[in-house]
C-alpha cells in the first residue's frame, strides 16, 4: 500500500475523529488522493458519482425515509406504543420492553436509526420518566434499541449493502432478523434487571377481563401501523413489488392514514415533512457521491486486494480473520454512522469475503449488527450523542447501561451471528431458495 494512501486513510479518520461532517470527510480524502495521483482527468469520477446515485434502488432509502418522518408526526408510532404498553406495560420494567419492540417495529417500516431515536425518544422517554425510570436509561434504552431498525427490514443499511455489493435486497432484508430477535429478546431481559431497583409507577392493576379488552381496544387503533409493515414485505416477498415500488406504495398508504383517515396531519404540515425529508436525503445523497468516488480510487490504487493481502498475513485462520474483520467494523461504527461505514466497508471487504468463502448474505448480517453495535460503542457512539440530546440527557448517565447492553446481548449476538452462518441464511434459503 502507498504512502497516499495510507496518508490519505489517516486523513480521512482524522477529519472523521475531530468532528467534521462527513460528507466532506470523504470530499477531502478522495480530493486529496486525486490531487496526488495521475488519474489524467476528473471526469470519470463525476461520472462515477453521478452514476451510482442516480440508481433506481437506491431511491428506496430516500421513499423510506420519508414514510419516517410521516409516522413520527402522525399518531401511528404512538398509537404502536399505547398498543405495546396495553400488552407489557403493567409489568415492572415492562414500559421498557415497548421501547424495544415498538422501535423495532417503527424500524421495519422507516428503515433508519436516527429516525427511530428521534421518533421514539421524542414519545418515549417522557413516558419512561414519568412512570419512574432513570432518564439517562430511559436514553441509553431508545437509542441501544434503535440499531434494530437496520436490521429489522426494510432496513435502509440493508439497500445500501446490497446496492453496493450486487446482493439480492430481497435476501439482504431477511438475513439479520433472527439476530434482531436474538437482541430484542436479550434486550428485554437486561431491562428486568437494571430495572428492578428503580422506583417505577406501575399502572393500576385491573382483571384479566379489563386487560384483554383494552388490547383488543388499543389493538384496533394500531392496525393500521402494524399492517404498514405487513403490506411492504409481502409486496416485495410475495414478487408484487421491488423495494423501490414497496416503498412508494408506503409513502402513500402512510399519507392516506395519516392524512384522510387518522387526519392527524394537517396539510400545511405536509411541507415540513418533505422539506425535513428532503434535508436527510439530500446529506445522505450528497455522502453517497462523494463516497463512489472515493471507493473508485481506492479500487484503482487496489486498496481492496492490500486489505487481503494485510488480512492474511496476520493470519490465515478463518476465526482470527472474522475476528479481526469484526474489530475494523466496530471502531467504524464508532466514528461514522452506518450509511457512511457501509459506503467506505463494503467494497473494501468484499474481496475478503471472498477470501474466505463466506456467503455475501451472511456478511450482510455481520456488517449489519456490527455498525449498530459500534454506534452506540463509546467514545464516538453517534446514536448515543443524538439520543442524549433527544432525551434532554447528559451522556455520562447514558453510558452504564448502554456499556451492559453492548457487552452482555450486543457482543454475544455478534459472535452467534459471525460463526453460525444459519442464523443469517436459514430465512433467505426458506423464502428464497438461495444457495
Amino acid at each position: 500500500m502507498s504512502a497516499e494512501i495510507i496518508i490519505d486513510v489517516l486523513l480521512l479518520m482524522g477529519l472523521l475523529i475531530i468532528g467534521v461532517p462527513v460528507p466532506f470527510c470523504f470530499a477531502a480524502a478522495a480530493l486529496f488522493l486525486f490531487l496526488t495521483g495521475d488519474y489524467g482527468g476528473s471526469n470519470f469520477l463525476v461520472a462515477a458519482g453521478f452514476n451510482k446515485t442516480s440508481s433506481i434502488i437506491l431511491l428506496a432509502m430516500p421513499l423510506f425515509i420519508l414514510v419516517g418522518e410521516i409516522m413520527s408526526t402522525g399518531s401511528l408510532a404512538a398509537r404502536l406504543v399505547d398498543f405495546c404498553d396495553s400488552i407489557f406495560g403493567r409489568l415492572k420494567g415492562g414500559l421498557g420492553v415497548v421501547v424495544i419492540v415498538v422501535t423495532a417495529v417503527f424500524g421495519a417500516i422507516s428503515g433508519t436509526a436516527s429516525s427511530a431515536v428521534a421518533a421514539m425518544g421524542t414519545i418515549m422517554v417522557p413516558r419512561l420518566v414519568e412512570r419512574g425510570y432513570d432518564r439517562g436509561y430511559a436514553a441509553a434504552l431508545v437509542a441501544a434499541s434503535s440499531v434494530l431498525a437496520l436490521l429489522i427490514p426494510p432496513s435502509s443499511a440493508q439497500i445500501v449493502y446490497g446496492w453496493i455489493s450486487g446482493t439480492s435486497i430481497a435476501a439482504c432484508f431477511l438475513a439479520p432478523i433472527v439476530p434482531a430477535f436474538l437482541l430484542m429478546g436479550l434486550f428485554s431481559v437486561w431491562n428486568f434487571v437494571l430495572t428492578r431497583k428503580m422506583p417505577i409507577v406501575q399502572p393500576e392493576a385491573v382483571g384479566i377481563r379489563e386487560a384483554v379488552k383494552d388490547i383488543g381496544h388499543k389493538g384496533r387503533r394500531a392496525t393500521l401501523g402494524l399492517v404498514m409493515p405487513v403490506v411492504i414485505l409481502t409486496s416485495i416477498y410475495g414478487g408484487l413489488a421491488t423495494p423501490t415500488e414497496a416503498a412508494a406504495i408506503a409513502v402513500v398508504y402512510a399519507l392516506i392514514v395519516g392524512v384522510i383517515i387518522y387526519r392527524d396531519i394537517p396539510l400545511k404540515e405536509l411541507w415540513r415533512i418533505g422539506y425535513t425529508a428532503g434535508t436527510t436525503v439530500g446529506v445522505v445523497m450528497v455522502l453517497v457521491f462523494f463516497a463512489v468516488m472515493l471507493s473508485r480510487l481506492y479500487t484503482m490504487e487496489n486498496v481492496p486486494q492490500s486489505v487481503v493481502n494485510l488480512l492474511l498475513s496476520i493470519s490465515q485462520d478463518r476465526i482470527v480473520l472474522l475476528l479481526l474483520i469484526n474489530v475494523f467494523l466496530i471502531v467504524l461504527g464508532m466514528i461514522m454512522d452506518d450509511f457512511s461505514g457501509l459506503l467506505l466497508a463494503t467494497p473494501m471487504l468484499l474481496p475478503v469475503i471472498r477470501e474466505l468463502d463466506i456467503h455475501p448474505v451472511h456478511f450482510a448480517a455481520i456488517i449489519g449488527v456490527n455498525l449498530g453495535m459500534g454506534n452506540i460503542t463509546p467514545p464516538t457512539a453517534p446514536l448515543l450523542y443524538f439520543g442524549a440530546r433527544i432525551g434532554k440527557t447528559r451522556l455520562e448517565g447514558m453510558l452504564k447501561p448502554t456499556l451492559i447492553l453492548v457487552l452482555f446481548a450486543y457482543l454475544p449476538v455478534l459472535m452467534l451471528t459471525t460463526f453460525i452462518p444459519e442464523l443469517s441464511l436459514w430465512l433467505p434459503r426458506l423464502v428464497l431458495g438461495i444457495n
